[in-house]
């Protein structure tokens, strides 16, 4: 909806008018007792002659005259000169006049021109001049005149009527369309359950569009049980008649009135207005009954100042997508952080078997999330690669725990079982819906890009981009920490053996952005474990 006030029809009246002059016929504009309140508006010698005393005095006794008629007829001002009548009425009563002259030839002959003339300072003959292409008229011409203009009048008021209603169902159809479109648009959002604080901006800013309220404002409590993940946020839009902290405490002791709190508040709640007679229209956002938040808006501006109904269910509506969509990110959260819950303690009982390998998934993790960033991965892709860094080493519980903790060098038969953990924990996670993204990242995190890696010896770029992610993190982790076969590599070394396999080991171009990134995150990770867990670690130097 635009602000401002709509465009008005134009007046049947002046319409008429404007036809009538194009017709040769000058016309006065007087209100329903007779006074003159527009002149014609010919100009030169013609409009100095009809604006002239003598003839404005005439105009007005006649239009004086017709205000004691019910029904007004042709007067004859003087000889071929006659006054036409077409009363201007509203909702059946007259609320003025329009009154147009027809002169004939001969009016320009008599002593009333003359006089007229005389009056204005014009010289008869100029005037004559002037005046002939509008003296075309005699009486019968004139009351036909008079019968044209009413017909046409009414077909005016009838075309103004229709134009209106026309007007009237754009406007509600247009305003129906936004509705839907709002609603829809809104609904679509709420599948984005991730990013809750990105669908209420979008409500307040549709809502602030749509609506004609100077300002208007989203706040949700400071209470993580009601207000779920968007607790204590406060969204503004326009400019609201006083500060933020103010009008964050204004809204804040609405909580008290519970549900209640809806429609409008007068002037008892002054902060929330910028005069006394201005409300504040407030819709409550709920969740499992409780009052989670508010949506206020106020100081509405057009042609109407009154709130509609209208306006009010639209809020309505929008509050209860608003506490749907909170419901719905709350439980999805919860289901998040137990998901996440889980398969940290899977890969905390996978570190377990090896005291030297404690938060290795976690670095691992870590260190590929922030890779895919670089390599231009979107935050849900990194955030995928970050859970296949969790679960990528899931199949080592199948692994005899002898093997995984033997100090020195393994056989070719313990390698060989080791070698089977990328196939044992796709098959212990592929009936996972949630991490069916994440299983060629498992599967294929010890292929080479030479092709001499298993366990299905795929290289180069058919190794799936979650795989070579993971390959560059294990390795530079695996290099970083002390085993129980070797101590940890200094940082440089471990950087310089990275870029020395690109292209055999690794991602050539994947390798390139490792070495670039920023470890200072890694190492407080690396002292973290330690103190955790104290033994087996050592932040790279």
């Amino acid at each position: 909806m635009s602000p401002g006030r709509a465009q008005q029809p134009y007046s049947p009246f002046q319409t008429l008018r404007d036809r009538c002059r194009a017709m040769g016929l000058p016309t006065w504009r007087c209100t329903a007792e007779g006074a003159i309140v527009e002149e014609p508006v010919e100009p030169g010698v013609a409009g100095l002659w009809l604006r002239s005393g003598p003839i404005a005095e005439r105009v007005r006794r006649a239009a004086a005259a017709w205000a004691r008629e019910p029904e007004p007829k042709i007067v004859r001002l003087f000889t071929a000169c006659w006054l036409i009548p077409i009363p201007e009425e509203q909702r059946s009563r007259r609320s003025g006049l329009l009154a147009s002259m027809a002169l004939g030839p001969w009016a320009l002959d008599g002593e009333q021109f003359a006089e007229a003339c005389g009056a204005a300072g014009l010289d008869a003959q100029a005037a004559r001049i002037a005046l002939a292409r509008l003296a075309t008229f005699d009486e019968g011409a004139a009351r036909r005149t008079l019968q044209s203009l009413q017909w046409m009048l009414r077909d005016l008021v009838s075309l103004t009527d229709h134009e209106g209603a026309v007007q009237g169902f754009t406007a509600e159809l247009t305003q129906s369309y936004e509705t839907i479109d709002l609603l829809y648009s809104l609904g679509r959002s709420m599948l984005d359950l991730e990013h809750p604080e990105k669908f209420v901006t979008q409500v307040c800013d549709r809502l602030h569009e749509h609506m004609p309220f100077g300002w208007l404002a989203a706040r949700f409590l400071d209470d993580p049980r009601r207000a779920g993940p968007l607790a204590s946020a406060m969204i503004v839009r326009g400019k609201p008649p006083c500060d933020p902290e103010t009008l964050r405490r204004a809204l804040d002791g609405l909580a008290k009135g519970g549900t209640d709190v809806r429609g409008f508040l007068a002037d008892t709640r002054a902060d929330l207005h910028i005069e006394t007679d201005s409300r504040t229209l407030v819709q409550p956002i709920t969740r499992e009954g409780e009052v989670a938040g508010f949506i206020a808006c106020g100081d509405k501006y057009g042609d109407d100042p009154q709130v509609s109904s209208y306006e009010m269910q639209l809020l309505e509506a929008a509050s209860g997508y608003t506490g749907a969509m909170l419901e719905n990110a709350t439980l999805f959260g919860q289901q998040q952080s137990m998901f996440m819950g889980t398969l940290r303690s899977l890969t905390a009982a996978i570190d377990a078997k090896d005291r030297y390998t404690c938060g290795h998934s976690e670095r691992v993790a870590f260190m590929a999330a922030q890779l895919a960033r670089a390599a231009g991965l979107g935050d849900a892709q990194a955030e995928q690669v970050h859970i296949c860094g969790l679960v990528h080493d899931v199949g080592k519980i199948g692994v005899p725990e002898a093997v995984l903790s033997k100090p020195g060098r393994l056989t070719d038969e313990e390698f060989a079982l080791i070698k089977l953990h990328p196939e044992i924990g796709h098959r212990i996670i592929r009936d996972i819906p949630m991490l069916e993204d994440v299983l060629p990242g498992v599967l294929y995190h010890h292929e080479r890009w030479d092709g001499r890696g298993y366990p299905h010896g795929v290289k180069g770029a058919e190794i799936p981009l979650f795989a070579r992610l993971l390959a560059l993190a294990d390795t530079f982790d695996a290099m970083s920490s002390t085993r129980s076969y070797r101590a940890a590599m200094p940082r440089p070394h471990v950087l310089a053996e990275i870029e020395k396999n690109a292209g055999a080991q690794f991602d050539p171009d994947l390798a390139r952005r490792f070495v670039l990134l920023d470890f200072a995150e890694y190492d407080r990770i690396v002292a973290r474990h330690a103190r955790e867990h104290g033994a087996g670690l050592a932040a790279a130097a």
